[in-house]
């Protein structure tokens, strides 16, 4: 009757198996489930993320609702992509996100699952192996003076501990 305007209005079966090799479904999800990520569902892409964002300002590809969008659709590709590491945490978009979508902790989780996937950067990976070795010393110098600061032996730390475990608190029992 109408001539169809716009193509087919179905997907072939290669067509859906090409898009289910780009976006994981379950990735929103597993964002949401972790502790930061709660709020995620909650956005309904006002942009006033993006608006109010100072690095959005400056850096043409930073875009908090496309980062947003990008999770919401299940493209994992989020994960390996730099724009995660830009924020620069200053929570203005929480702070006027009509909906209190928590973007900087969303944004938290997805720098915890690049790391858990092996996604950060080269650079990152050796400015913290950098400073892990550097600080090494540091803490091991920092336990030892507190351990040649301390009142007690370890023999009587451990009692004191077992004390306080076994009588409650404020050792007024269990």
């Amino acid at each position: 009757m109408f001539p169809r305007l716009f193509g087919p209005r179905v997907f072939s079966p290669v067509q859906v198996r090409e898009v289910a090799k780009v976006y994981d479904v379950s990735f929103r999800y597993e964002v949401a489930h972790r502790p930061g990520g709660e709020g995620l569902f909650l956005c309904f892409s006002c942009g006033v993320c993006t608006a109010t964002c100072p690095v959005a300002e400056v850096e043409e590809e930073f875009n908090p609702r496309r980062i947003i969008h990008q999770v919401l659709l299940g493209d994992r590709s989020v994960l390996a992509s730099r724009t995660i590491w830009m924020c620069a945490a200053c929570f203005r978009c929480v702070a006027h996100c009509p909906q209190g979508v928590e973007f900087a902790n969303v944004l938290q989780v997805l720098r915890e699952m690049a790391v858990e996937e092996g996604h950060v950067p080269s650079v990152w990976k050796q400015i913290i192996e950098d400073l892990d070795s550097r600080t090494q010393r540091l803490r091991r110098d920092f336990i030892a003076s507190l351990w040649e600061k301390r009142a007690f032996t370890f023999q009587e730390y451990e009692d004191l501990w077992k004390e306080r475990l076994e009588g409650g608190r404020h050792g007024e029992g269990a």
